[in-house]
């Protein structure tokens, strides 16, 4: 049986403009490896990577409607793993998802090793994406629902959650934003950041100095906007995606250690 025209169109709205946003940010599902404590973790080869983690609310049309939480970690094997978690619902509509990045840098390049997500959506079955990143070869294999590609792999691909992670190493070493591609179900999208200046956020912990920073998509007619935390090693504390003028979803720290 056919949904009803304004359950597609209110899915479309609202669930689809935010899984769009969460797929830019990252809480953990338990991580294969164990994770360093903090005597043992190895010198850093980028200044971003620094263990952290935050708790978000997410809001919709000013209200709270979920939250979301990212969280990076250094595994025992020197690997670093990115990871989010989210639960948003809005009336009869849910969305909740898991992801995870695992990565290595090599001479200051960020390597993706493993991207999964697993999605649960009202109205959509369960979904899995999953990306296995072979640098030996240079080749990519991934799969989400019937679909299974390979596809060349080339230096400075990054997935859909490690690419912040390449921002703030420029922010924190004030050096330009390159152009970021990003491998994305068989295809790679390009990414150009602007940085816009500083703002104070007032925040649930007080007045946070920010640098505004902006993803322009001119081919999707949408902007993401980030707030990046000047005195908390650049950590991303607000992100706000508009489209068309309009805002459709703000990711809003609360809390983060």
């Amino acid at each position: 049986m056919a949904k009803p025209i304004w359950t597609r169109s209110l899915y479309k709205a609202f669930l689809i403009p935010f899984a769009t946003l969460l797929l830019l940010l990252a809480n953990t599902s338990q991580a294969a490896d164990e994770v360093l404590s903090e005597g043992e973790s190895s010198a850093q080869s980028l200044v971003a990577l620094k263990p952290y983690s935050i708790q978000y609310d997410v809001i919709h049309d000013g209200d709270d409607v979920g939250t979301a939480s990212r969280k990076l970690t250094q595994l025992s094997n020197g690997q670093w793993q990115l990871a989010m978690e989210s639960d948003i619902s809005y009336y009869f509509l849910s969305d909740k998802r898991q992801e995870t990045s695992r990565f290595t840098v090599e001479n200051k390049q960020i390597l993706p090793l493993v991207y999964q997500r697993h999605s649960q959506t009202s109205m959509r079955s369960d979904s899995t994406l999953m990306q296995n990143f072979d640098w030996i070869n240079n080749v990519e294999h991934g799969s989400y629902k019937k679909k299974e590609w390979s596809q060349p792999l080339k230096t400075g691909y990054l997935d859909q959650l490690t690419q912040l992670t390449l921002v703030r190493e420029h922010l924190l070493t004030q050096k330009p934003i390159p152009a970021i591609d990003i491998s994305y179900r068989g295809s790679v999208r390009h990414h150009e950041f602007k940085v816009l200046g500083q703002e104070i956020l007032n925040t649930k912990k007080g007045l946070i100095k920010t640098a505004k920073v902006q993803l322009k998509e001119t081919q999707r007619e949408r902007q993401t906007n980030f707030w990046f935390a000047l005195e908390h090693n650049m950590i991303p504390i607000q992100i706000q995606r508009i489209k068309e003028g309009e805002e459709q979803a703000k990711l809003v720290a609360t809390d983060w250690k």
